[in-house]
């Protein structure tokens, strides 16, 4: 039985599991680490295309249910718990997937692209309207602080939408799967500061540029013509280059 508190949809479609287990594990993965297993029908699909599952579940009933689905199984791991307390580079090399309750999803990619470790990409089913705002492109409405946190941690792709009569019970809300593909394993010093500034930069999205870091840097470093425009109307390539033009700091190696 889903219970709602926890933001619980369990995702039937035979096919989108299959299209995400598929999505999920290139040739060759070692092992997958999965957050929010739930009853296990991803986790069963995983395992087909993995040697090894690490799964992380929160609820005691299901992890109870997932211990009797796999005991004693080599290819199958349980590790209780929240999510978001656990490292999850701790297993090794891999990757990470999972159907990820709606409430948790943004604080799961911030900690992941933070520090992905050896794991080589994330594949989510996320609420489609957080997929969008991942993946925006500059200009749109939908082109924020989280997209620019993605798409300069990540290559970040939008790979395909999920109706709520995928669901039992079906969520109010469309979904879609995304994949990210970290840049680096580590935060750099210029990675720490660019997001500090990207942030203050979309604190109050229908102010330009100037006034919301105005207080932040000192007036004369606030003169460069871009600042005259809105965050979400340049790329992140270009607030990138206003970041260092601010802060004099060289260009780091991607």
């Amino acid at each position: 039985m889903a219970r709602q508190k926890l933001g619980q949809h369990f995702l039937a479609s035979e096919r989108v599991l299959e299209r995400i287990a598929t999505a999920a594990c290139p040739e060759n993965t070692k092992q997958v680490i999965e957050i929010g297993p739930g009853q296990g029908a991803l986790t069963e699909r995983l395992l087909a295309h993995a040697p090894r599952v690490v799964a992380i579940e929160m609820d005691q009933e299901l992890a109870a249910h997932l211990r009797e689905r796999w005991p004693d199984s080599p290819q199958f791991q349980l590790a209780e718990g929240n999510a978001l307390n656990y490292d999850w580079t701790q297993w090794g090399p891999g990757v990470l997937a999972g159907n990820l309750p709606y409430y948790v999803s943004t604080a799961i990619i911030s900690k992941y692209l933070a520090k992905p470790g050896e794991l080589s990409q994330a594949v989510f089913l996320i609420q489609k309207e957080v997929a969008e705002r991942i993946t925006a492109k500059p200009g749109t409405r939908d082109f924020g602080y989280l997209s620019v946190e993605c798409q300069y941690l990540a290559d970040a792709e939008y790979l395909f939408s999920v109706p709520p009569g995928a669901f039992r019970p079906p969520p109010k809300v469309d979904s879609a799967v995304i994949r990210l593909t970290p840049r680096a394993a580590e935060f750099t010093r210029e990675a720490e500061g660019f997001l500090h500034f990207a942030s203050a930069c979309f604190r109050q999205k229908r102010k330009t540029l100037r006034n919301n870091l105005n207080g932040l840097y000192a007036k004369e470093r606030l003169e460069a013509p871009a600042l005259g425009k809105r965050a979400e109307q340049l790329s992140v390539a270009e607030l990138l280059e206003l970041f260092r033009s601010v802060t004099d700091l060289p260009a780091t190696p991607q």
